[in-house]
């Protein structure tokens, strides 16, 4: 589903990935774990067409990243769901539009738009906060709202970039089963993450990445 060939990522005169070689298998879901700077989000990023490799290849089912046409980005994009650390919400606008956004780009009728919305805020729980904005959510309701946009599209890959940073132990927790319920129904999910906790005992495959290098690989 996800593969990586030695590929290397250079900013100015920091090198972020080093000759990163690694697979997550369709159906997956697997941890990328490391300090603060260590190249998590760097790696996220090439998987979503944020930023492109320098060295080495990256194919993402069928897609090999470097031959991608400009005109296919937006398709493969719709394949990939992305948790952001920082939500990334529209304060001024409700939960409902806030996850509701992603399928009226894509010219989904309004009451498909309402079904699928209101299916998925039961998934993560907030079928109560449809009406609400924001700045009226905790950190951990915020968060879940950003799962719900993530994978209201029904992608075939989820990534998660540090997803339980701001939020206290319990919730986290809770935040992590959500995921293994996503991973269950058959979406690869791939989280980076510098916290332990997340991954301890699930008996995931955790990949350890340090200054920008695979420095080894466990089991949760």
């Amino acid at each position: 589903m996800i593969h990586f060939s030695n590929v290397s990522k250079i900013y100015e005169n920091q090198t972020a990935l080093r000759n990163i070689t690694f697979s997550v298998e369709k159906g997956e879901m697997a941890f990328i774990t490391g300090p603060s700077g260590a190249g998590k989000s760097t790696l996220l990023k090439i998987i979503y067409l944020s930023e492109k490799p320098d060295e080495g290849s990256v194919t993402i089912a069928e897609w090999e990243l470097s031959k991608l046409k400009e005109s296919s980005i937006p398709f493969l994009r719709r394949n990939i769901g992305v948790v952001f650390q920082d939500f990334r919400l529209l304060d001024n606008r409700n939960v409902f539009d806030n996850v509701a956004m992603a399928l009226r780009i894509r010219g989904m009728t309004e009451y498909d738009v309402k079904e699928r919305v209101m299916e998925v805020l039961k998934t993560v729980n907030l079928r109560h906060k449809t009406d609400s904005f924001p700045k009226a959510l905790s950190g951990g309701e915020q968060q879940r709202v950003v799962i719900a946009r993530a994978i209201v599209g029904e992608p075939t890959v989820l990534l998660a970039d540090e997803p339980t940073g701001n939020l206290d132990s319990d919730t986290a927790a809770g935040i992590t089963r959500m995921f293994k319920e996503i991973n269950a129904k058959g979406t690869t999910v791939l989280v980076a993450t510098h916290n332990r906790e997340l991954f301890r005992n699930t008996g995931r495959r955790v990949i350890k990445i340090d200054n920008g290098a695979i420095v080894g690989e466990e089991l949760g």
